[in-house]
C-alpha cells in the first residue's frame, strides 16, 4: 500500500488504523520509506519531540531549525559538482546508481507543528546520506543495519520493529551474520557518531569521505 493510499484510507477509517497498517508494512518491508515514515509519524510522535529538544540544545541543531534546509534536486546538483572521493560526490554517485531522487521521498503528513515537521522531514531526508557515510548498501541487510543505527540515534519505534522482525526474511546464514557482526557493528557505529539529527551534512560535501568516517 502506497503512502498516498494510506493517506486516503485515513480519511475513511479511524485514524488508529493508520499506524497499525503502516507499522505492519514497515516491519515486512523496511525498504519502504513511505511505510516506515508514516509509522514513525503516527507512533513515534513523542520521540520527535525529544529529537526537537536535542536540536534546540546544540548550536548546530538550532541553526538547522532556523534555516530549515531541505535536501532536494539542487542539493544533488551541488553534490555532483564535488571532487571525487568527497562525501558529496559519493552521495551523488549513490543516488545515480540506485536511481534515487531526493524529492521522491514521501512528505510528512501526520506530524503537527512546523518545527516537528522539519525534524521528521530532516530524519527522512538525510537517510540516503547516511547510507553513504556508514557504507550501508541498499539490500535488506544494509537497510537493517542502517535502521539499527537510526534506532540507536533517534529511538523511533518503526526502526526497531523493522530491524527485529524483517530479519526473518533472511536465510539462517544471513541472520547469523546480521546478529553476530552487522548489528553489533551498527550499534557501536551509532554510539561513536555525533548526534545525526543535529548534523549539517551538506556542509561536509567537499570533505573526503575517509575524513568524515575517521571522525566517527
Amino acid at each position: 500500500m502506497s503512502a498516498k493510499a494510506i493517506s486516503r484510507t485515513s480519511k475513511l477509517l479511524p485514524r488508529v488504523l493508520v499506524p497499525i497498517v503502516s507499522a505492519l508494512g514497515s516491519i515486512v518491508q523496511p525498504e519502504r520509506a513511505d511505510l516506515v515514515g508514516i509509522s514513525n509519524e503516527t507512533i513515534g510522535y513523542v520521540t520527535y519531540e525529544k529529537l526537537l529538544a536535542q536540536m534546540k540544545s546544540t548550536a548546530q541543531g538550532r541553526e538547522l531549525l532556523r534555516r530549515k534546509p531541505r535536501i532536494a534536486e539542487d542539493t544533488l546538483l551541488l553534490a555532483k559538482s564535488c571532487s571525487p572521493g568527497t562525501l558529496g560526490k559519493m552521495y551523488a554517485e549513490f543516488m545515480e546508481i540506485n536511481g534515487f531522487h531526493p524529492e521522491e521521498r514521501p512528505p510528512v503528513r501526520f506530524t503537527d507543528g512546523e518545527q516537528l515537521m522539519f525534524v521528521a522531514t530532516r530524519a527522512r531526508e538525510i537517510h540516503d546520506i547516511l547510507h553513504v557515510v556508514f557504507d550501508c548498501p541498499t539490500n535488506l541487510k544494509g537497510e537493517l543495519a542502517l535502521k539499527a543505527i537510526e534506532f540507536v540515534q533517534y529511538g523511533l519505534p518503526a526502526h526497531w520493529a523493522s530491524t527485529y522482525f524483517a530479519a526473518s526474511r533472511l536465510s539462517i546464514a544471513e541472520r547469523t551474520l546480521l546478529e553476530g557482526r552487522i548489528l553489533p557493528w551498527a550499534i557501536r557505529a551509532a554510539g561513536r557518531a555525533p548526534n545525526l539529527i543535529c548534523y549539517d551534512f551538506e556542509r561536509l560535501f567537499d570533505v573526503q569521505i575517509t575524513q568524515v568516517r575517521a571522525k566517527w
